[in-house]
């Protein structure tokens, strides 16, 4: 088979962003630029219909005053990152004779909403030495309408509203005020006052007293925050430097868990480490309800004016990656934690007027923080997908395959064949053979939109496979029976999906009107083995996607051809499920060209990989960090290469990762090409497909 493909990177990686987010599980902090600007006290948007996650912070971050008369706050840094594979944020700053550098972060071992921030302060001259000042802190956090504060000690004040009470305690402190904290500093005054009254805003203050430092001398403070209406401050009394310690020391445990693929480069590496921290901050540790959900995305955008949305909601598609992605890294609980609370027994099955009238287990759209169904209608009826119950499926076949130390099999197994592979086998529309009509991956509304979608069959084919291998581990009767549908799926997609180019199409309704069926989605039929990757259809299939989705900016791709922004934004997805492709396919050069962009971007731009790239820049747009469609394909993209290059050690045909413009030319001579009769298919399909880029 003969594969040509464009191959031009018009953009080098850049830098776009300046936000940085980290969490605990029980909440998320944001990062801009020079100083913490979020705090959201559940990782979750909405725990049920009514209740929703506020921003608490306006602002956090340490200053300096009384140096020599002087003072200043310390917001504008020289640089900023996140340590490796870790959830703790620094930055750099030179005041003077001083340098200041300060880290954020949610310890992962609090069991609640809390933020450590610490500051070193360092003396970095050779010979001389600066004086006693006071350093200081400010805490611009919104606990909500009316306010009261007050003072149990120099270093302990609580700032209290009807929704929430926050605790400051900074071991050391000299003293506290909330009156005029942040003039007082740039005034080069200390921090004199008191914490103790009533208003609608209160902004507290800390200070403390540093020594004179000589050469090469430091302090260490810090100031922990909380939500815990009663906080065990004990673990904090060993000292700021202490708690900073202590948390690198947890994320290098945590990481030494992690099968970590053997092929990666340094960039790689350190992007794939982020990207399991992400994941894990992710993860929601509350008890109750809320415990195990993977939401989508953290609660920031990039800054793009376009795109503003954000994605902190638990979808069932977004989770199926994510848990897949952790069960092959090594985290089976955390993947079973997950896929159990999408699971819970009564909170599914309340759009059964649209799946046939079946009884299921598992959302048709997403979930709410407490577990419950939760299909959002923009009016033109609900998002109904089922393409979530195949990846459920998946994802639990996946953290079987590697192992089951939680007992998932029992717990999980036979009410997954009831509640979900069997709905899903009685989704087979007799007629074709493929899945009923559905909104699918990107999330169609019901009304007028719903199709026969080839992501959905996809999936279904992979979910009972899955379902399958379950049964037999069950000794379910039922396991010949989901693997005959699932083969007779796969056979449908290839023969009703597939145009007589031999280009795979997005749904058999666009197929059938003719016009603008293209839809990346479709990439899983090579990637889950429902289309062979090296057989007849990705060529003409790869070639169509090149011509059309291709974005302006560089190597990747906008998601599908149906027009409106959205869709026409270069996805990280798309991106990431090509390059899967592409390996499987033997493509190696042109897998990398994905590869490297994604992985050059996210070391440019805090390790971080976002929903979207604006198509005509690069610039990151949308949600970031995503987390599933962003930290879990890129933790899968790297395992399942590690996988092909097994049997992939070179390209099946020199011509495949050469660039469009040395073969396709009018002296082209495809039987020199390779594969004449593969060749002459995909020359008709780069002829069918040729148009105008979006």
């Amino acid at each position: 088979m003969t594969l040509l493909v464009l191959s031009a990177l018009a953009v080098e990686p850049f830098t776009s962003l300046y936000t940085r987010a980290a969490g605990n599980g029980f909440g998320v902090i944001v990062y801009d630029g020079d100083r913490l600007t979020q705090a959201w006290n559940h990782t979750y948007s909405q725990y049920d219909a009514y209740e929703y996650t506020d921003d608490i912070l306006y602002d956090t971050y340490f200053g300096y005053t009384d140096l020599d008369g002087t003072g200043n706050w310390l917001s504008d840094p020289e640089s900023a990152w996140t340590e490796d594979g870790t959830g703790v944020i620094g930055s750099k700053q030179v005041a003077g004779n001083l340098e200041f550098t300060q880290w954020a972060f949610m310890p992962m071992a609090y069991e609640g909403f809390g933020v450590a921030q610490v500051v070193r302060v360092r003396n970095p001259s050779a010979s001389a030495r600066v004086p006693a000042f006071q350093l200081a802190s400010l805490h611009n956090w919104q606990a909500g309408g009316s306010e009261t504060v007050a003072t149990y000690s120099h270093d302990l004040v609580v700032e209290e509203a009807s929704d929430v009470a926050l605790w400051f305690h900074a071991p050391g402190a000299a003293g506290n005020t909330c009156e005029q904290v942040y003039d007082t500093v740039l005034a080069g005054r200390k921090l004199a006052g008191d914490c103790a009254f009533y208003a609608s805003s209160i902004v507290p203050g800390f200070g403390w007293s540093v020594p004179s430092l000589g050469p090469g001398e430091e302090a260490w403070h810090g100031v922990f925050t909380t939500t815990d209406p009663t906080p065990d401050w004990s673990p904090l009394e060993s000292g700021a430097r202490d708690w900073l310690v202590a948390e690198l020391q947890g994320w290098a445990a945590f990481h030494s868990e992690a099968m970590v693929p053997a092929d990666l480069g340094s960039d790689e590496t350190a992007v794939f480490r982020q990207q399991l921290a992400y994941l894990k901050m992710a993860q929601v540790r509350e008890p109750g309800a809320a415990f195990g959900q993977i939401v989508a995305s953290y609660p920031v955008a990039a800054p793009q004016d376009d795109f503003p949305h954000y994605w902190n909601i638990t979808w069932v598609r977004d989770s199926a990656y994510s848990i897949v992605a952790l069960a092959r890294a090594g985290y089976g609980e955390e993947a079973a934690n997950a896929l159990r609370f999408l699971f819970q027994e009564g909170k599914a099955g309340g759009y059964s007027e649209y799946v046939n009238g079946q009884d299921y287990g598992v959302s048709v759209c997403r979930l709410y923080g407490d577990g419950t169904e939760w299909s959002d209608d923009d009016g033109t009826g609900p998002n109904v997908e089922l393409d979530n119950w195949g990846l459920f499926l998946w994802a639990l076949g996946e953290i079987l395959a590697e192992g089951d130390e939680t007992g998932l099999l029992g717990e999980v197994g036979p009410r997954a064949l009831d509640e979900v592979a069997d709905p899903l086998q009685a989704m087979i529309v007799a007629s074709n053979g493929l899945i009923a009509v559905d909104s699918s991956i990107w999330e169609r509304h019901w009304s007028g939109q719903q199709d026969q979608y080839t992501y959905t069959s996809v999936m279904a084919v992979a979910g009972l496979r899955a379902a399958a291998k379950i049964a037999l581990k069950l000794g379910d009767p039922r396991a010949t029976g989901y693997l005959q549908s699932a083969e007779g799926i796969a056979a449908a997609v290839a023969l009703e999906l597939v145009d007589e180019n031999g280009v795979l199409a997005a749904s058999k309704g666009q197929l059938n009107s003719g016009d603008d069926y293209l839809d990346i989605a479709a990439v899983e039929a090579y990637n889950f083995d429902v289309l062979e990757p090296l057989g007849s259809s990705f060529g003409p299939t790869l070639a169509a996607w090149d011509e059309v989705l291709r974005v302006e900016s560089g190597v990747g791709y906008a998601r599908n051809d149906d027009g409106s922004d959205y869709d026409n934004a270069e996805w990280a997805f798309a991106d990431l499920r090509v390059a899967t492709a592409m390996r499987r396919a033997c493509a190696t050069a042109r897998a990398e060209e994905l590869e490297d962009w994604i992985t050059g971007q996210a070391m440019l731009n805090g390790r971080q990989i976002p929903e979207l790239f604006m198509p005509e820049t690069g610039e990151y747009a949308g949600p970031v960090p995503m987390v599933g469609f962003g930290a879990g394909l890129y933790v899968l993209a790297m395992q399942e290469r590690a996988a092909s290059s097994a049997f992939c050690p070179e390209p099946v045909d020199p011509v495949f990762d050469t660039p469009i413009e040395a073969v396709y030319t009018p002296a082209c001579s495809c039987e020199d090409a390779g594969d004449s009769g593969a060749a002459g298919v995909l020359l008709l399909g780069i002829a069918a497909w040729r148009r105008r880029r979006r």
